[in-house]
């Protein structure tokens, strides 16, 4: 190993301004684009981590990872190196290594400075600014300089206030067996590719904020909120979205085919929905009025007001469950515009 790499070794230090927190950062090696399915590329205190195994297998490096000693190796023909989470020395071929950034663990992916592992398995690495792009030149015969796959276009993402995206629910939620906090997602519905600027397989994570159970003549409420939009490629932002029903009454259509909330007719704009276990279905979608979940007095208070909009045909009491599948609403309430 030569002085100079040794003096390189620290990790790829970019600008600040090259590389903001909405712009992703691409991975080619031999000028093929790597792709990360979960956690992506991240800037972290001037450097780049990224996903260990999707770089360094392609470099023909076997990965190896010790949960006891929370140790990262890599292994290349005579090359060994040995990384600790959280430990900012490395080791080499037994020879210690000082960086920048160390190790980390983020969104449950092994995350390690690209350059220093790259360049000590005998790789060249190279930063192309307008592209964002990170290129790895593994000296098996590629010929650096040229991208000879393009990288990937990022795709703008536009989500207006009072928006509502489909989406069908993942996961079964009950009255009876969920609680306050439980996460779950649902996958938004598209027509074809994409559903307004939102490509297909793009998920909604959200939390139960309040459920209780079905007690005497009182019904059960389960009561959603939406919290992060997750797209294909795993990048991710935060939502502020509530439940809604999908029918006329609550909905039209734009002249981009995207679904906008109606103004109630009554004109109070706080009006919001819940599950409530009324009927002999899965739960019926009523309105409460206020933001806040469904807790204590709120509770107390709320139901005869839902109550008053529920046919006496339907006053039955039960509890809420919802099926995988289940149609719903979810109305944004702020702005949201994020490149994926």
């Amino acid at each position: 190993m030569t002085s100079s790499m040794k003096f390189g070794l620290a990790t790829l230090a970019f600008a600040a301004a090259a590389v903001s927190g909405a712009q992703q950062i691409q991975v080619q090696v031999d000028g093929t684009p790597v792709y990360f399915a979960n956690t992506q590329p991240q800037y972290i205190n001037g450097r780049v981590l990224v996903p260990l195994r999707g770089v360094f297998e392609q470099l023909g490096a076997s990965v190896g990872w010790d949960p006891a000693m929370r140790m990262v190796t890599a292994n290349k023909g005579d090359t060994n190196v040995e990384l600790h989470i959280g430990n900012r020395v490395a080791s080499v071929n037994g020879a210690a290594m000082n960086l920048d950034v160390p190790p980390m663990i983020i969104n449950g992916s092994t995350m390690v400075p690209i350059r220093f592992v790259s360049e000590a398995l005998g790789a060249q690495v190279g930063w192309m600014e307008a592209q964002h792009l990170v290129t790895i030149n593994s000296g098996m015969g590629y010929q650096g300089g040229t991208i000879q796959t393009p990288p990937r276009q990022l795709r703008r993402v536009l989500v207006r206030r009072n928006e509502i995206i489909p989406v069908t629910l993942d996961h079964t939620l009950s009255s009876a067996d969920n609680g306050r906090g439980d996460t779950f997602t649902a996958t938004v519905s598209t027509d074809g590719d994409t559903y307004g600027d939102l490509p297909a397989g793009t998920k909604v994570e959200g939390h139960i904020a309040a459920v209780h159970s079905k007690r005497n003549n009182q019904p059960a409420i389960l009561d959603l909120s939406f919290d992060r939009l997750r797209f294909p490629n795993g990048r991710s932002v935060k939502i502020d979205g509530q439940l809604t029903s999908l029918n006329g009454d609550y909905v039209t259509r734009n002249a981009n085919g995207v679904l906008v909330a109606r103004e109630p007719a009554n004109g109070k704009t706080d009006q919001r929905l819940i599950y409530a276990g009324y009927g002999a279905g899965a739960g019926l979608l009523v309105g409460v009025l206020g933001k806040k979940p469904l807790e204590g007095a709120i509770l107390g208070g709320a139901i005869g007001y839902i109550l008053g909009q529920v046919r006496k045909d339907q006053r039955q009491t039960n509890e809420v469950t919802l099926r995988p599948g289940t149609e719903m609403g979810v109305k944004v309430n702020q702005n949201v515009a994020v490149s994926w």
